[in-house]
């Protein structure tokens, strides 16, 4: 499998990102359901983090370019999510505020357009086609997400949008995962 660990981190992050989107959208709220969903994201970014470890250590691809940039790359940005996801878990649960959260989303944005760019340019012999495809598109997808926890965290847009955003990127997680993961050869 070439990238199994982030395959491993986007199936988590597909689960919250819906499960998450469908709070946003005002389905499956319950008495308690806030803290379940904060707990369900907080070990979605535990996760997500130890798949940056995982990427960064087992080294999928190989040592030479563009494999480690690939892998460098995609592990920090691993980093980032897990880190946002675990804060949002937390926040979540503890009914804390998430404009710090917001903030931080928007370092991820300008780290993902990075990546979103440089990755045809440099690392596209690290893809098929098809998986080059499916993963720009992923990561497009998590930089609408990403300016979504951005605008309604700082009032500047409506929790509903934010909540089609991430049911958005859970089905492309799900391609993410199966398609350039490796789940699926392609």
């Amino acid at each position: 499998m070439a990238l199994a660990s982030v395959a491993f981190s986007i199936s988590a992050f597909s689960i919250s990102a819906f499960l998450s989107g469908l709070f946003l959208l005002g389905k499956d709220q319950g008495e308690n359901s806030g803290k379940t969903l904060g707990i369900i994201n907080v070990l979605v970014g535990i996760s997500i983090f130890i798949s940056s470890i995982l990427l960064f250590t087992t080294v999928p691809f190989g040592t030479g370019s563009p494999a480690e940039n690939v892998q460098l790359g995609f592990s920090v940005l691993q980093v980032f999510f897990g880190i946002v996801w675990i804060s949002f878990g937390a926040s979540t649960l503890y009914n804390w505020d998430m404009k710090f959260i917001g903030s931080t989303t928007l370092l991820l944005l300008v780290y993902n357009v990075i990546v979103l760019i440089v990755l045809p340019i440099s690392w596209s012999a690290a893809f098929t086609t098809v998986g080059m495809v499916v993963v720009e598109l992923a990561l497009f997808s998590y930089i609408l997400d990403e300016f979504g926890f951005w605008a309604v965290t700082h009032g500047k847009m409506k929790a509903t949008v934010q909540g089609y955003f991430l049911i958005a990127s859970s089905v492309l997680s799900i391609a993410l995962a199966v398609i350039p993961g490796g789940i699926i050869p392609m």
